[in-house]
């Protein structure tokens, strides 16, 4: 249902389907004050020139107001469980979600603060000095992991331009015609479902039944323990080292992606308990439908639409690891067909029955860790923005969600020609030590299998 007026200045459509079950997902977590799956993202950059002198955090607020004109569905919200609500604003209104939506917290990291965050109306924008940092925080179902780097990079650029128009001088009310569809609107997914249709989405449904009695990694607490804070541990390789791994992935004949989930498959064996060794192991094949999307919804004019999906692969745990690695890449570089595109629409209704029916107490609960890969990132946040005399550099970026459970998570990135692994995990289930061992195992093996010697570089 495509977005439409229901009053003066003011805009609704129903939320989507993928949307639906991603949004299920995480107002899981409201009764604990959180928010299962937000997504933080991070960059930390380096003003250049005469933007060292300005006053950033001033810049930053009026670039922000101004995101909102390009990117209008940063400022959207969930009225009920079915509508999302837009409202033209006037001055005074961009100014309020302005100062509800753009913080400065001058003596913290973003990594301090990511604990700290709690569900939010609004996308939300965090400009960090001690740290040179802007962190962004969104729940997942506004947008992924692909769009809120193409957000930030928008952002830059705006800060950047020789001059900054006035936000409130911007014709509000033209900012509708970007507001972001649902997936299901911008892919045109047939609304009725054939009987082929049905039987392409319910054997993805199906994919889920993989999670029943697969490995997971020790964790802390018992039954009845809480989650509490999100935390993250990360291992970056040195431009060399990089080099070499993507290297010797290319003469291997499959992607640093598919290597790396190898890695990850192995060290969740690695890592199990004795009695859980000899377990399948599942995770998901993620992809973005955005390279699937006909123009302009394919483009980073619209980061602030979810446009993702994915699917559940399981592995034997006698399989090898060269085995593993070319499993997955025949999973990666098959890509998305027309058919399951047009399947996606029933795949999330499916994926929404099955959250809602979800048994409340799985024993044991799943503990493993999962992969997502953001992939090259300077494809979505350019490395300098502007000109020596004015502007930024960027030095670093990363991504992660908020994460509740026992599982976890490895986000996957190239940045500045070094590869990045970054794992999320709840600080109730596992300790900061057992994070950096699991990235430690992961590199041993990872090096070990591709035959690299990262020691000497």
């Amino acid at each position: 249902m495509p977005w439409s007026e229901v009053a003066p200045g003011k805009l609704q459509r129903a939320i989507g389907e993928n949307e639906t079950f991603i949004k299920l997902i995480g107002d899981q977590g409201h009764p604990l004050g959180r928010e299962h799956w937000a997504i933080n993202s991070i960059a930390s950059f380096k003003a250049t020139g005469s933007l060292e002198e300005e006053d950033l955090p001033s810049l930053f607020l009026e670039a922000w107001k101004a995101l909102r004109f390009d990117h209008p569905s940063i400022a959207a919200y969930a009225a009920n469980g079915k509508t999302l609500e837009y409202t033209v604003p006037d001055v005074a209104a961009l100014n309020q979600w302005a100062a509800d939506t753009f913080h400065v917290v001058d003596d913290k990291a973003a990594d301090e603060l990511i604990p700290e965050l709690k569900p939010e109306a609004y996308v939300t924008l965090t400009y960090l000095p001690k740290a040179n940092e802007i962190l962004s925080h969104t729940a997942h179902w506004r947008t992924d992991g692909i769009g809120v780097l193409l957000l930030i990079d928008a952002l830059f650029d705006i800060v950047t331009r020789t001059t900054l128009v006035d936000p409130h001088k911007l014709a509000w009310g033209e900012e509708v015609a970007r507001l972001a569809p649902a997936v299901e609107d911008a892919a045109t997914m047939p609304s009725e479902p054939t009987e082929a249709i049905k039987a392409l989405g319910q054997r993805c449904v199906e994919t889920f039944s993989h999670a029943a009695g697969a490995i997971g990694i020790q964790y802390e607490g018992g039954d009845t323990t809480l989650p509490s804070s999100t935390r993250s541990s990360r291992l970056v390789f040195s431009p060399l080292e990089t080099n070499s791994i993507v290297s010797q992935c290319k003469i291997m004949g499959f992607s640093v992606t598919s290597a790396i989930h190898a890695s990850v498959a192995a060290t969740n064996h690695a890592l199990a308990s004795s009695s859980n060794k000899d377990k399948h192991y599942t995770s998901t094949i993620r992809f973005s439908l955005r390279p699937y999307l006909p123009s302009p919804y394919s483009t980073p004019a619209y980061a602030s639409g979810l446009y993702t999906t994915g699917w559940m692969k399981a592995v034997r745990a006698s399989a090898s690891w060269t085995d593993n690695a070319k499993a997955y890449d025949d999973e990666y570089r098959k890509g998305l067909s027309k058919e399951y595109i047009d399947s996606h629409r029933h795949y999330a209704l499916g994926l929404s029955n099955l959250i809602r029916n979800m048994p409340q107490n799985q024993d044991p609960p799943p503990s493993d860790v999962d992969i997502s890969s953001i992939g090259i990132a300077e494809s979505l946040i350019a490395r300098v923005k502007g000109t020596p005399d004015r502007g930024i550099e960027v030095q670093n970026v990363s991504v992660g969600v908020e994460i509740l459970t026992r599982q976890c998570v490895c986000f996957v990135w190239t940045f500045r020609d070094q590869l990045n692994l970054n794992i999320v995990y709840n600080e109730s289930f596992h300790e900061e030590e057992d994070m950096a061992m699991f990235l430690d195992t992961l590199r041993e093996i990872l090096v070990r299998e591709l035959d690299v010697d990262c020691q000497g570089l």
